[in-house]
């Protein structure tokens, strides 16, 4: 009986450890695709979002600074229904699309949304105490950037006020990845309105045309 129970528990020991080996693989295997899922529709929100802008949209970004850690972020400025749900912003809102430091280490690509009407003091306030949507939770670093077609390279920093760039770059690394990924996301050229020339006149009936003018002979 000894012997028998011995077996049995080397038995139900080995089918423990084989199961236990396959529900953590599974888990694993579970988290690694809700994590690139994730990631896949944050990156086709974004490409969307940017390539639909609406012509009023001023856009801005670079490092800023938050109790002392920097924040590369982006700035829709003049951006109603941008990155909204359910009824959206009314007016000119302001989206703020930045990699907030994450509890623990790392980063979060976070969204904020605040009406267009707060003062620079009341949107500083809004900024630190607003109510972030985390839209991508764990990353190790992220950072924009955006092309300028004047240097033909890109930079760190957009000026608000600059013609719109025509394409805003995204690097980022994810939490338990060593290799970077990079994504470029491009922006429609806003083109100003032109109005048609003015078509000439029709001849009104029974009047007499007047014939052109000659420049005078020299």
């Amino acid at each position: 009986m000894v012997v028998v129970v011995g077996i049995f528990i080397l038995l139900a020991g080995g089918i423990y450890a084989t199961v236990n080996a396959a529900i953590r693989a599974t888990a694993t295997l579970s988290d690694e695709n809700l994590e690139a899922q994730r990631l896949n529709a944050f990156v086709t929100l974004v490409r969307r979002t940017f390539h639909n802008l609406p012509s009023t949209t001023r856009i801005s970004g670079g490092i800023r600074l938050q109790d002392g850690n920097p924040v590369p972020e982006v700035v829709l400025r003049d951006a109603p229904g941008v990155f909204s749900w359910g009824a959206g912003e009314e007016g000119d809102a302001t989206v703020f699309l930045a990699a907030r430091p994450r509890l623990g280490g790392g980063r979060e690509l976070s969204l904020l949304q605040l009406p267009g009407s707060l003062t620079e003091l009341e949107r500083r306030d809004a900024i630190g105490e607003g109510k972030w949507l985390r839209l991508l939770p764990d990353l190790r670093t992220a950072t924009w950037r955006f092309y300028d077609p004047t240097q033909q390279d890109w930079v760190e920093e957009w000026v608000e006020g600059a013609e719109r760039p025509p394409m805003i770059e995204l690097n980022l690394e994810l939490l338990g990845e060593e290799t970077p990924r990079r994504y470029v996301f491009w922006l429609p050229a806003v083109k100003e309105y032109t109005p048609p020339a003015t078509e000439a006149a029709a001849p009104v009936e029974g009047a007499t045309p007047v014939p052109p003018q000659q420049p005078p002979t020299p």
